[in-house]
């Protein structure tokens, strides 16, 4: 007997939020309760958090006798590990000074994370990060659906706080989001009568193909890499397209500070793969670099993910390349 996976749940709760707030954008534009039931709600929901728990959510905690935070999310022994402010649909998320505000009261509370949604655009805070700038965004009105999911699902799963799972909570975290992210909590390894295997071990049993052949092979419409091979021998985890740009662009920028800031990407002079500030369209993870806040611009096909990811490869340093980029499906 199968049972349903959650991502399949998550996946369909964010079909449903995008038909609704495209058939009723006059209400959500205009009321920030209807935003909240509709399309805020149905998202924690599908994630395991009960918000008719006043001790798994609290809605409404006021800090300070000054702000009220709209869900204040808990562990399962009552740790703070998460806050969400709710906007109106369309309502910006940027605006400085209300961001600031906002990001001081909620990391009083002490939370892992911060998030600002008017219910289709989430925006991604962390208390490692002294600036106003979110670390990491998401819009599920025009990211896939899946990969949707699967970034809900690594920044807000209740099972990651000890709920539905006998989880030691104590020691049970929510990653902190990063530009460069595994989608599912890593466990320990179980002991078994077998023989333990390196990851360099693994690796070498790992069929991979090399980053740059991709484009002569007739894969499945849908297909998605699970491994990639880093320059210089690193595997990673990865499920995306996106994550071999990532992974790639995380590995030039720690290992080569001789890097000109705008970094043009493959396409020329008037696009850049690295900028100081945030571009005005499009997606982008926030990083850092020499001590400075840096995009890495995000908003491309699959095929120019792999292409720029190849074209970054090509600025890291010789010690860093002593093998070549490939992934494993």
């Amino acid at each position: 007997m199968t049972s349903a996976s959650p991502l399949v749940s998550i996946y369909q709760v964010i079909q449903q939020i995008r038909s609704n707030a495209a058939a009723n954008p006059g209400i959500f534009q205009k009321n920030e309760a209807a935003t909240r039931a509709a399309l805020i709600d149905p998202i924690l929901r599908s994630l395991g958090w009960d918000t008719t728990n006043v001790r798994m959510v609290e809605p409404e905690r006021t800090v300070e006798n000054k702000q009220s935070l709209d869900y204040v999310l808990k562990d399962a022994v009552g740790n703070i590990r998460a806050v969400i402010e709710a906007k109106k649909l369309g309502e910006s998320l940027d605006k400085l000074g209300h961001v600031g505000a906002l990001i001081g009261y909620a990391f009083s509370l002490k939370p892992q994370t911060f998030f600002i949604t008017d219910g289709l655009n989430w925006h991604c805070y962390s208390p490692a990060h002294s600036h106003y700038q979110p670390i990491e965004t998401l819009n599920l009105r025009d990211e896939e659906p899946v990969a949707a999911a699967l970034q809900l699902i690594r920044w807000l799963d209740a099972a990651l706080s000890g709920h539905g799972i006998h989880l030691p909570v104590a020691e049970s975290t929510i990653p902190s989001p990063a530009p460069t992210a595994d989608f599912a909590p890593k466990s320990k390894p179980v002991t078994t009568k077998q023989p333990k295997h390196s990851a360099k071990q693994e690796a070498e049993e790992t069929a991979f193909t090399d980053v740059s052949q991709l484009h002569q092979l007739n894969l499945p419409q849908g297909q998605k890499p699970k491994q990639l091979r880093l320059p210089n021998g690193t595997v990673k985890p990865i499920s995306t397209w996106k994550d071999i740009l990532l992974e790639v662009c995380g590995l030039l920028l720690k290992t080569n500070t001789q890097l000109p800031i705008p970094f043009p990407d493959k396409a020329g002079k008037k696009s850049f793969l690295f900028s100081l500030t945030k571009p005005a369209k499009g997606s982008s993870a926030l990083t850092m670099y020499k001590n400075q806040p840096l995009f890495i611009y995000t908003n491309y096909s699959a095929e120019a993910c792999i292409s720029n990811a190849l074209y970054a490869a090509k600025h890291l340093p010789h010690s860093q390349q002593v093998a070549s980029l490939a992934v494993s499906f």
